[in-house]
C-alpha cells in the first residue's frame, strides 16, 4: 500500500463508523407512552401478530402504527393501523447501538494507526542501503 493512500482508508472506515450500527432495543412496558413518536418501531401482540412500523404515534391510550406502501408516483402512501396499548405484548424501536459503533471505530483507527507505522517503518528503513553494483574500482 502507498504512503499516501492511507488517509483515504482511514476517511473511508471513519465514514463507516459515523454511520453507527443500528440495534432493535427492546422499550419497557413502563415507557411506550414517553414519547410521543418513535422511528423504526417493531411491535408484538398477544395474538402474536408481529408488525413493523416505520413510525408510530401514541393516541390516548392507543398506538398507532404508520407503514409505508408500495405505491408508483412521487407522493408517499401510508397505512394506519390502530392498536390498544393493552394489546401490546413487546415493543422494541431500532437505534443506534453505541458499543457496537464505538468498537468499529477503535479498530478502524487501530488499522490506521499500524498501516500507518508500517509506512513510516518502510520510508526509514530504506535510507542507509548502499546503491549495489560491482564492487571493481582503482587498483
Amino acid at each position: 500500500m502507498h504512503f499516501r493512500a492511507w488517509p483515504r482508508l482511514a476517511g473511508g472506515f471513519m465514514m463507516l463508523a459515523a454511520a453507527g450500527c443500528t440495534a432493535l432495543k427492546d422499550i419497557p412496558r413502563d415507557q411506550y407512552t414517553a414519547k410521543e413518536k418513535r422511528k423504526d418501531v417493531h411491535v408484538e401482540t398477544s395474538d402474536g401478530l408481529v408488525y413493523e412500523f416505520d413510525y408510530v404515534s401514541l393516541r390516548g391510550d392507543s398506538l398507532v402504527g404508520y407503514r409505508r406502501r408500495d405505491v408508483e408516483g412521487d407522493i408517499a402512501d401510508y397505512t394506519a393501523v390502530p392498536m390498544p396499548l393493552g394489546d401490546i405484548s413487546r415493543m422494541s424501536a431500532r437505534g443506534v447501538d453505541w458499543r457496537r459503533t464505538s468498537l468499529i471505530g477503535v479498530g478502524a483507527a487501530a488499522v490506521v494507526v499500524a498501516v500507518g507505522l508500517s509506512a513510516s517503518n518502510q520510508n526509514n528503513s530504506g535510507s542507509g542501503s548502499s546503491g549495489g553494483g560491482k564492487g571493481g574500482g582503482v587498483p
